[in-house]
């Protein structure tokens, strides 16, 4: 989708402490298979904070960085992937509550990892026509230290960390544009993350542990191999990436840095170098593989993370990419101006 007069004017970040891979491994909780196999080196843990705990302390940054009003808030997007807290309760009106305060209305969106994507898809139509002086807020964050999940092992090709970040969208002015975003479906991938298990009841709810390898398995024995599934994904990959890059008017050698999800070296290299015919310098895995895969705040993590340490100048291009199994999303922004905060 080609997008115009949607910008970014603010962004914010909530980062735990890093727990490192190495120690996990030889204290026996990670696979010292997996930890040389996948060169992860750590995992943020947030303790007891509740991720919308999280989204608020990143809306918050978000807008004190941008010197912003929350009262212009006209829609509050929280992107998620699990649990964010009691049973039957919604996160984005606390969220809402918390930053906003007003009765601009607030929604939850479930797309996994690709939620931020979504978000910008639905706040890039709301912007174009709403009232001139609204804004939105994005939001996402999740804490996976739960008793049913292996933040260290529970996933193929990752370690699990936790995070929270924030956007404000803006339709008049900021310090990046979005010139495109979009998703690609892949219908065949679904079954990937379910595995053999019913879709009800829940199997969650009788303490069953969530085991993402063992559900991958079942679909190499049932489905289809991994290697067709592989080649699915990567056809699919590639169009949609051609796709936003035309939309935004772009070419790949226009990106000055591919924003990736935060997953192990071999799957970045599967995924983005071999197809793309780019270097891992490219990207931003060295960064985000020492915090583990954070849900939907990879990106914006890795985002904050360039703009901080000066790795990003007025001119310069991304690409941003996330993929769930059967979803997959890419987005192009244009760095207008390096914000005070970034510089400071």
């Amino acid at each position: 989708m080609k997008v115009t007069n949607v910008y970014l004017s603010g962004l914010g970040v909530f980062q735990p402490p890093v727990s490192d891979a190495g120690h996990a491994a030889r204290r026996g909780e990670y696979s010292p298979a997996s930890y040389l196999e996948n060169r992860l080196t750590g995992a943020c843990i947030a303790g007891d904070i509740s991720p919308p705990e999280m989204a608020v302390r990143a809306a918050r940054q978000a807008l004190s960085r941008a010197a912003a009003d929350p009262a212009r808030i006209g829609l509050v997007l929280h992107a998620t992937i699990y649990t964010q807290g009691p049973e039957m309760w919604l996160p984005g009106p606390y969220i809402q509550r918390e930053i906003v305060g007003t009765s601009a209305p607030a929604f939850e969106i479930r797309l996994g990892c690709n939620g931020v994507f979504a978000a910008l898809e639905i706040a890039a139509g709301h912007l174009a026509v709403t009232a001139a002086d609204q804004t939105v807020l994005v939001t996402t964050a999740e804490n996976l230290g739960s008793p049913l999940i292996d933040r260290w092992n529970s996933a193929p090709g990752f370690i699990l960390g936790d995070a929270g970040s924030a956007l404000l969208l803006d339709r008049d002015d900021g310090f990046a544009r979005l010139r495109a975003v979009g998703s690609a479906a892949v219908p065949e991938m679904e079954p990937l993350y379910r595995g053999g298990e019913p879709l009800y009841p829940p199997l969650v709810r009788e303490g069953r542990t969530i085991d993402m390898r063992e559900r991958a398995e079942y679909f190499r024995d049932n489905v289809m191999s991994l290697t067709d599934a592989a080649e699915l994904r990567t056809r699919a990959r590639l169009d949609l990436i051609e796709r936003t890059l035309d939309e935004a008017d772009r070419k790949l050698v226009d990106m000055t840095r591919v924003v990736c999800g935060n997953s192990a070296a071999y799957m970045v290299q599967q995924d983005l170098l071999e197809p793309l015919g780019i270097a891992m310098e490219r990207t931003t895995w060295q960064f985000g593989r020492g915090i583990g895969h954070t849900g939907a705040s990879d990106q914006l993590l890795s985002l904050n993370h360039l703009l901080v340490t000066g790795q990003l100048a007025a001119g310069d291009h991304l690409l941003l990419f996330s993929g769930a199994p059967a979803t997959m999303s890419c987005a192009v922004l244009e760095i207008l101006d390096v914000p005070a905060w970034a510089r400071a």
